[in-house]
């Protein structure tokens, strides 16, 4: 395992600015670019301070399947971390020296999930499709996503909905095309969809943009599949002058362009369940493998399931945490709880 003096080689500095970097001394004057180096060297070295060896800091790794476009796993990574240290857990992309558990994100085959159980004791699945409850498993209620996107524009009167959607390629996966295939059955089902408000380019504020300004008629009610895509729909729709209502498919960080409504697929209350039932099998404190469903959070309170829709007070109604023990199946693999 590396000591302080490795990481200060490494990062060009002193032993004694690590040393404070890493036990969080509130006097030490650094940048926040030195201060990162110092942090993510000492990740990625798996290197603890005497406090965090003290403390029963958990290493956790997370392991995460082609889900998103390039770089999204550090970012994701980012902003875990605080939620993490709450914990008392310690995340990482790459096996520790002790891994006292792994999170992954996506579908792994059978052969990959016995390969993480021979890594660590304790293991998380978010999102694949099968269990055997010899580890937990969280999955998120995605025909209720579309659902309440759909219940949305209803209540408010507009029947005239559109989809404006993207496809991303990314090795073997293809991203945005099972999230169009869901909203377009639901509108086919009350007979509300339109060939023309329904559109698909590519995964892009470009696309976006192009995609609204190309419709001759422009609905009442939008839903985009993704940020990227929403920043060009925006723009074109402040060109056009149109105040349609759009609700945005967003699965993982904060918009930095944001109107109208957001459909939150993996809220900050699905990742604080996560780690804390990883965090409760590490400690012993658990032994029953549990199955959790999640529901996607629409930044209204009309939507048709409550359960973690976020009402005018910014508050959570029913949060993914409290839905734990309403969610734990004792059944075989593909029982309600899928």
């Amino acid at each position: 395992m590396a000591g302080i003096k490795d990481i200060a080689r490494n990062c060009g500095v002193s032993t004694a600015t690590v040393s404070r970097v890493l036990n969080e001394d509130p006097t030490l004057s650094v940048t926040d670019a030195v201060r990162k180096a110092i942090e993510a060297e000492a990740l990625k070295q798996g290197y603890k301070t005497p406090r965090q060896r003290r403390s029963g800091m958990f290493h956790v790794m997370l392991v995460l399947s082609p889900l998103d476009k390039p770089g999204f796993e550090e970012g994701l990574l980012t902003l875990l971390e605080p939620l993490a240290k709450k914990e008392g857990i310690q995340l990482s992309l790459s096996p520790f020296e002790r891994t006292d558990g792994i999170i992954a994100l996506g579908e792994f085959s059978s052969e990959e999930i016995a390969f993480f159980q021979r890594t660590a004791d304790n293991l998380l699945l978010i999102n694949n499709l099968g269990s055997d409850y010899s580890y937990d498993s969280i999955r998120i209620d995605y025909s209720n996503a579309e659902k309440q996107v759909l219940d949305y524009f209803l209540s408010a009167g507009i029947r005239k909905i559109g989809y404006i959607g993207g496809i991303f390629h990314r090795s073997s996966s293809v991203i945005g095309r099972h999230r169009a295939e869901e909203f377009r059955k639901l509108l086919a089902a009350d007979g509300l969809f339109r060939e023309d408000w329904f559109v698909m380019g590519t995964m892009d504020e470009s696309s976006g943009y192009s995609l609204l300004m190309e419709m001759d008629e422009i609905p009442d009610g939008i839903f985009i599949s993704d940020p990227d895509t929403a920043k060009g729909v925006f723009r074109a729709l402040d060109e056009r002058m149109s105040d349609a209502v759009t609700i945005t498919y967003n699965n993982f960080f904060p918009m930095k362009v944001m109107r109208g409504l957001e459909l939150r697929i993996f809220s900050s209350d699905v990742w604080r369940t996560a780690l804390k039932m990883i965090r409760e099998k590490a400690k012993g404190e658990r032994e029953q493998g549990l199955c959790v469903l999640c529901p996607a959070r629409l930044s209204e309170n009309t939507a048709s399931l409550k359960q973690g829709v976020e009402n005018e007070k910014g508050t959570i109604s029913n949060r993914c945490g409290t839905y734990v023990a309403q969610s734990v199946c004792p059944g075989r693999s593909g029982d309600n709880c899928l």
